[in-house]
């Protein structure tokens, strides 16, 4: 089984389209996952309305934040559930089924595979994560914003840097040794989870780094290819900049703690 962990922070219409997409197809593929979901602190109608829809769309676990950021809830659902295989996600991804059913499948026959990210393209085909190659100083964004309507594009497996913290799906065992690290809890004491506690970015670069620091492989996969509406449940403007420059901060103070490259 697959525990998929979703955040929604004020994106009700973009949870519905994940939770329909998933639900599509259940009637034709085998249910591989659970399902726990954490709302922080929406202003939206999303808490009523995932209430009303509790047991429409079959979630074992809905949990009720003040904004704790995306990592702070990544972290709470992955600790709060229990399969062999963490799924952490955006709401402004969507996915069938069979999608979840293959990367399990993916995980499942590959014991080397420790850290896999599916492809992800937009609405209109664009490309939004290829696999990002190349190397911790200088990493590379394979496919960004390239028209790829037809899906054809990217459809490879190969090792990366790191995976897009939008769909990050590990291994339990991988994210519980890096959680528990003597060193990580040093720096974060009291740490639930592998993400890194930052505002907003960074935390999946953080989580693919530390891993391969340990051993582990990450891993893209473009055939399993799922759809993903680029930054709709980020921050915008000034917000954004504060955030990404605070989050690279704790980023690369971690990774010079620890000793691991970074840019």
């Amino acid at each position: 089984m697959i525990d998929l962990c979703v955040i929604n922070y004020n994106t009700r219409s973009l949870l519905n389209r994940f939770l329909d997409c998933l639900h599509s197809d259940l009637h034709e593929v085998p249910k591989v996952w659970n399902l726990y979901i954490a709302d922080n602190g929406s202003q939206d109608d999303s808490t009523n309305w995932l209430k009303y829809n509790f047991e429409r769309y079959k979630i074992n676990k809905f949990y009720m934040n003040d904004n704790i950021g995306y990592s702070g809830a990544c972290n709470q659902l992955a600790a709060r559930s229990s399969s062999d295989i963490i799924g952490l996600l955006n709401a402004d991804v969507w996915m069938t089924s069979e999608s979840v059913a293959k990367i399990q499948h993916i995980v499942d026959e590959n014991p080397d595979i420790h850290s896999v990210g599916p492809k992800q393209r937009d609405e209109n085909g664009l490309i939004t994560h290829g696999g990002i190659t190349g190397t911790n100083t200088a990493p590379h964004m394979r496919g960004w914003r390239q028209s790829d309507f037809n899906d054809t594009l990217y459809k490879d497996r190969v090792e990366c840097v790191t995976v897009a913290g939008s769909a990050y799906f590990i291994r339990r065992n991988v994210w519980e040794t890096m959680t528990n690290h003597p060193k990580y809890q040093e720096m974060f004491p009291g740490a639930i989870g592998a993400f890194l506690p930052t505002p907003h970015y960074y935390e999946e670069t953080w989580c693919s780094y530390f891993a391969r620091h340990l051993g582990y492989n990450v891993v893209y996969d473009g055939t399993v290819s799922i759809g993903h509406s680029w930054h709709k449940s980020s921050p915008v403007g000034g917000e954004a900049d504060s955030k990404f420059k605070e989050s690279q901060g704790i980023f690369r103070k971690a990774c010079d703690y620890i000793g691991i490259e970074r840019d």
